[in-house]
């Protein structure tokens, strides 16, 4: 355990750490990738690196800093401009230390006189240092290359608010085809009104329409029945071990037959006359052999055989130890059951899961098509739709490597200020 007195110490050596650390992530001789926690500087260190690159006389205009927002874009050029600022104006000695701190040694004589050019330089530079969101970055490139992406010349950026609103008549058309309420999608509408509050269904829906990227893989699948969420249902069920071809009506009937009506009444009868504990299983038996239907019977079931959270009874409070002594072959088949049932739970859960997914899956596709067909009218791309597009330009078509090509010979850094899922 560190004392008081070590604690100051601690602190000054992990700061001495850190420093090393970023120093070294600046360093634009290596590749670098910088994991750390809200103001720990990741910001601060990529500002190093880009001025470290200027001072090493890196042409503005082929480095290019990528951020997600338009603020962090604005906070980031703001930091290297201002540097760059003091840097003119600066006398010798004050010049010399920034930029010994900057580089980790003293600044030969040819790296201290660039150095007060560059804010001019990085000003006056055609193109200039290109601090842009990852959105700006991907529409200027769109725009550059717009046949080889696959889109209109002309294409448009779609605001938040025409988005949503072209989203809302998509949603409204889809809804507007499942009401006569015949049809895979009415079936589909039905199965998700089930599952989402009216309040919420809105919500799911926008959700699942955005994540497009599965929407489009399911249209890519073939199946005998032209239907690509039926090879989906295959696919899922497969993954989560649900049986081919069961469902839920399959699943409650197993079941309900886990043990026969003469085992429940053996069972009933033996344990009525034991303690309480035995007395509490014995009823909810009782009453299982005694229901009229299936779902009756397996809600006492579950009663009796599972806790709340449907996980099997454990030894010690399921049966008591005289009737596991006394009714052996009882005991082992109720255990049995007991086993069986939750693993029958759980594939019914995951039969009710996969169902749900694929009827609000088709529901997004539906709604997905019609927003799709509202954007080529107008020939418009939407924020998602841009870094789609520019995903699609340089990694999956038959001219990437040309792109690639055209852009390597503008760029000689990319570096990116706080990786999403978008990066």
């Amino acid at each position: 355990m560190s004392t008081s007195a070590d604690a100051p110490l601690d602190i000054a050596q992990a700061r001495d750490e850190t420093r090393r650390n970023q120093a070294g992530a600046a360093d634009p001789a290596v590749s670098a990738w910088v994991a750390a926690n809200a103001g720990a500087g990741k910001t601060h260190v990529l500002t190093q690196r880009v001025l470290r690159l200027l001072v090493a006389d890196t042409s503005p205009e082929r480095i290019l800093c990528l951020t997600y927002t338009k603020a962090a874009a604005a906070e980031m050029s703001r930091r290297v401009f201002a540097m760059l600022a003091e840097w003119v104006t600066a006398d010798e000695t004050t010049l010399a230390g920034k930029l010994t701190a900057l580089l980790g040694r003293p600044a030969a004589p040819a790296e201290t006189g660039r150095a007060r050019q560059l804010f001019a330089r990085a000003i006056e530079t055609p193109g200039g240092l290109k601090v842009q969101t990852i959105h700006a970055f991907a529409e200027r490139l769109l725009q550059r290359f717009p046949l080889e992406a696959g889109i209109a010349p002309h294409f448009t950026v779609l605001d938040e608010a025409l988005a949503s609103e072209l989203m809302q008549q998509a949603i409204d058309g889809m809804l507007a085809e499942a009401a006569p309420g015949t049809g895979p999608l009415a079936e589909a509408l039905g199965v998700v009104v089930a599952y989402a509050a009216e309040a919420g269904f809105d919500s799911i829906l926008r959700s699942a329409v955005k994540e497009r990227g599965w929407i489009e893989v399911l249209r890519r699948l073939e199946t005998e029945e032209g239907d690509p969420l039926a090879a989906a249902a295959d696919a899922y069920r497969a993954a989560m071990g649900i049986r081919a071809g069961i469902d839920e009506g399959d699943l409650d009937r197993e079941a309900a037959a886990l043990l026969t009506d003469a085992t429940l009444a053996h069972a009933a009868r033996v344990l009525g006359d034991s303690g309480t504990q035995d007395k509490d299983l014995a009823s909810a038996l009782a009453a299982a052999r005694q229901a009229g239907d299936i779902p009756l019977r397996l809600q006492h079931l579950r009663t009796a055989l599972l806790t709340s959270a449907g996980a099997p009874r454990s030894d010690s409070r399921f049966i008591t130890k005289a009737i596991r002594v006394a009714e052996p072959g009882l005991t082992t088949a109720l255990c049995t059951a007991r086993d069986r049932l939750a693993e029958l739970q759980i594939e019914r859960a995951g039969v009710r899961l996969v169902t749900a997914t694929l009827a609000l899956l088709r529901l997004a596709d539906a709604t997905m098509q019609r927003y799709t067909d509202a954007k080529a009218r107008r020939a418009a791309l939407d924020f998602d739709d841009l870094l789609l597009s520019t995903w699609s330009l340089l990694s999956a078509r038959d001219s990437t490597e040309w792109v690639l090509f055209k852009l390597d010979g503008g760029l000689d850094h990319i570096l990116v200020d706080e990786a999403q899922d978008t990066s």
